[in-house]
């Protein structure tokens, strides 16, 4: 374990040359997402069943995400919040009206064909797929709800918690690529949150490029929305004097990952740091998802997870 004090804020970028403030998810986001976790899975032999599972739910994702033709989403409550700086695609308000369930129902199609020749190896998954399958709307619709308020997803429903997050994943992953012009980024006390959708972050990410280096991001958990946030700031309390940066090392000294927790004194709450160029490749939710054990390091120090993942269910066993 190491902690690493940064006492100096970056600045704001320059405005000539000025970086984006709020970044679209990329077109190809899953698939790089499942060559991460296909990474992952061969430099972490003890997590490889794990990984090499979300390596195929990812790149089912990307599939669903291409494939299926989807209606254009009426944009005029787009407009309306975007004028008031509030988020256009709150899921509180959507969720009713976007057809994640198809989603869910494509991307559940698309895995099983994927697992048939891996029956074996992945056999209780596929008998979450097939249970998952049989759910009445109002169930799922009960789950979603679970999951997009983390941590409380009831005990039953943790085992297809990830799957319905992942379909989630997409629907708000499409409404976000599709909205133009981008939201401002978020201001005061909503700083810390999706400017897109209203989401907490999955992490954080210290990006590489001509227009972006050393820059930190803030990546939206359901959407994947990135919005720049000054570095060696708590994003959850948005406190600069308590961070502690915490990494775990292996026996020869050094991290596996290039991932570190980024944890206030003040607040107690931790988002993980993503710095890619210690690696380039960091996907913010294959390695956060590789990096449990992190968590569970935190958790001993009495710190609490900030960062929303959908394809992880926490939640206590009561409800």
């Amino acid at each position: 374990m190491s902690h690493i004090s940064d006492t100096l804020h970056d600045p704001k970028p320059p405005r000539h040359g000025e970086p984006p403030l709020v970044v679209a998810p990329e077109s190809r986001l899953f698939a790089t997402r499942a060559a991460r976790f296909r990474e992952l899975e061969e430099r972490l032999p003890d997590m490889a069943a794990f990984l090499a599972f979300n390596a195929h739910l990812a790149r089912a994702q990307h599939r669903v995400l291409k494939e299926r033709d989807v209606e254009p989403f009426d944009a005029q409550s787009f407009d309306m919040a975007l004028a008031h700086d509030f988020p256009p695609l709150t899921p509180t308000s959507l969720l009713a009206s976007v057809t994640w369930q198809a989603d869910l129902k494509a991307l559940l199609e698309a895995l099983d064909r994927t697992l048939a020749d891996k029956s074996e190896a992945f056999a209780a998954q596929r008998e979450l797929l097939s249970a998952l399958g049989g759910f009445e709307p109002a169930t799922l619709d009960k789950i979603a709800q679970s999951v997009l308020s983390q941590p409380s997803v009831p005990a039953e429903y943790r085992g297809v918690a990830p799957l319905i997050g992942a379909a989630l994943q997409i629907a708000w992953t499409r409404l976000s690529q599709s909205l133009k012009p981008l939201p401002h980024r978020p201001q005061g006390a909503a700083q810390g949150l999706c400017p897109c959708c209203g989401s907490p972050p999955v992490a954080s990410t210290v990006q590489l490029g001509r227009h972006r280096s050393r820059v930190r991001y803030l990546v939206c958990g359901l959407c994947s929305t990135q919005w720049y946030l000054e570095r060696a700031r708590c994003s959850h309390c948005f406190d600069t004097e308590k961070l502690d940066y915490i990494g775990v090392e292996g026996p020869d000294g050094k991290r596996a990952l290039p991932v570190r927790a980024e944890s206030c004194g003040g607040c107690r709450a931790s988002v993980k740091l993503m710095d890619r160029e210690w690696e380039a490749d960091t996907d913010p939710f294959a390695d956060d998802i590789a990096t449990l054990g992190l968590d569970m390091l935190l958790e001993e120090q009495g710190y609490a997870r900030a960062g929303f993942n959908p394809l992880l269910a926490f939640g206590s066993d009561e409800g």
